[in-house]
């Protein structure tokens, strides 16, 4: 018995050992052969992991990562993965470490567009045939009243006087679906200024958004959205070639009094931001260095491309302007980045003499120096003499101006012509340097910084603090900065 016990016991481990040999393995999901990847990438090579994993939070950092694991175990759709992810990847607040994919944006709950559709109101006007007779019969009616249409043709409204003094509606001439009809209020004007109106603009999901209007002439110019031009009655004047120029575009060098000129930057992340701001300044270096002020406008730059401030130095320092080297983390995966980068620009003899020399310096110290951290040059912008004029220079900056647009806002204030003037930044410099990296699926990529500021004073997530904060109710900040400004002289 006790022998044939022995074998029946063998024989269940023989099986049970079969069995287990036998038996597939689960296969990984796609979004957990993503997570992995990341987690690597961001502890192999991100500049701030030491700083944002420490013995203080290490606890709630594994909790976090074990959580995102099991989550997303069991997830191969890219939806759901980039928001597991993403929790994950929020852990170490920096924006400059991110998914870099277009965002998967939460469906709105049903009904929620026909809602705010019906809190904005109507006017009695229910075609363009109607209005033009009210139009024809009254006379005498501000400049701002009548048919405008924008330049791409989009949209044809009707801008009419509200009951409310120095107020009004501009309203669709012709219907565009079930929800934005004939007559829908597409903005609506209050003037607080001669020409210059506060703006409240209602976009295609019926959200709005507070802008400055200006009237040039026949043209009306909404920030950052587009220009309208009046069609009828005939206006009473016509833009010249030097307001198309120098008032009309919303990147532009606008002598706006005696005394003070502005410059409207584009965002660093256009093509050739460096180039056509160069352009910009060239193109106006008549207005720049004979002007008292300048005004230089950084709001809702989200940064890009560091060189592209260069062209204003010239006329902002009074002594020589620092641009300080981060310091680089040398890897392997960040070494590869770097020479491939260098590799590639090679074919591109701009790019090459302006971004060459740096990299080939940080490449070379990061191969004697792999496992640690190595710093990367310092530039310095410096001039024979300071210019004259402009003599006080503003830096106007709010909540969106952000990464490379504060660290040249951080650079200009080295020189004491400079003010910053506006509402805090965004708070996204102290991580630089960022390059990305393919994960292996859904053809998704990871960005990450792979050096940190060398800045003593951190402002990720806390902003620049401007020098002059523009009051909450003030719509027209140029103005506010000019007549600050002007109190200096």
């Amino acid at each position: 018995m006790k022998k044939i016990s022995i074998l029946s016991a063998a024989t269940v481990l023989l099986s049970l050992s079969t069995f287990a040999q036998d038996a597939p393995e689960k296969k990984q999901s796609l979004c957990s052969r993503n997570f992995d990847a990341v987690y690597q990438k961001v502890e192999d090579n991100y500049a701030g992991w030491s700083e944002k994993v420490t013995s203080r939070n290490q606890k709630k950092f594994d909790k976090i990562t074990e959580e995102t694991k099991q989550k997303v175990s069991d997830i191969n759709e890219p939806e759901a993965c980039y928001h597991a992810i993403n929790e994950w990847l929020a852990f170490f607040e920096d924006g400059h470490l991110f998914l870099n994919i277009q965002p998967f944006v939460e469906p709105e709950k049903p009904g929620a567009l026909a809602k705010r559709a019906g809190k904005l109101g109507s006017v009695s006007f229910k075609g363009e045939p109607a209005f033009k007779k009210y139009l024809d019969k009254n006379k005498n009616l501000p400049e701002i009243v009548g048919i405008w249409e924008t330049d791409d043709k989009t949209y044809r409204v009707g801008i009419v006087a509200d009951s409310k003094k120095n107020r009004y509606k501009a309203f669709l001439l012709t219907e565009r679906d079930e929800l934005w009809t004939r007559g829908k209020v597409k903005f609506e004007l209050k003037e607080e200024s001669e020409n210059k109106f506060e703006t409240t603009y209602y976009y295609a999901d019926f959200t709005d958004e507070k802008k400055l209007s200006r009237l040039v002439k026949n043209y009306l110019v909404i920030d950052d959205i587009f220009k309208l031009q009046k069609i009828y009655p005939a206006p009473l004047e016509e833009v010249n070639n030097v307001d198309i120029l120098t008032r009309i575009p919303q990147w532009r060098v606008e002598k706006i009094n005696a005394n003070t000129a502005l410059i409207t930057l584009p965002p660093f992340t256009i093509v050739d931001a460096a180039d056509y701001i160069l352009d910009m300044v060239n193109n106006n270096k008549s207005i720049i260095a004979n002007t008292e002020n300048l005004i230089v406008d950084l709001r809702n730059n989200p940064g890009g491309d560091e060189n592209a401030f260069s062209a204003l130095y010239p006329f902002i320092a009074d002594k020589p302007i620092i641009r300080k080297g981060g310091m680089f983390r040398s890897s392997e995966e960040n070494l590869i980045l770097l020479t491939h980068e260098l590799e590639s620009i090679q074919a591109f003899p701009k790019y090459k003499r302006i971004l060459a020399p740096k990299l080939q310096e940080v490449i070379a110290a990061m191969k004697n120096n792999l496992g640690g951290d190595v710093q990367g040059p310092d530039k310095v912008f410096q001039y024979l003499r300071a210019t004259p004029y402009p003599k006080n220079v503003a830096i106007l900056v709010n909540e969106n101006t952000a990464s490379t647009a504060e660290s040249v806002t951080l650079e200009a204030k080295q020189s004491d012509k400079t003010v910053i003037i506006g509402t805090k930044t965004k708070g996204l410099a102290d991580y630089i340097e960022v390059r990305d990296w393919g994960l292996p699926a859904f053809g998704w990529r990871l960005a990450f910084g792979l050096a940190k500021s060398a800045r003593e004073t951190r402002i990720d997530n806390k902003g620049i603090t401007p020098d002059v904060k523009v009051p909450k109710k003030e719509t027209d900040w140029v103005q506010y900065a000019s007549e600050y400004l002007s109190k200096k002289r």
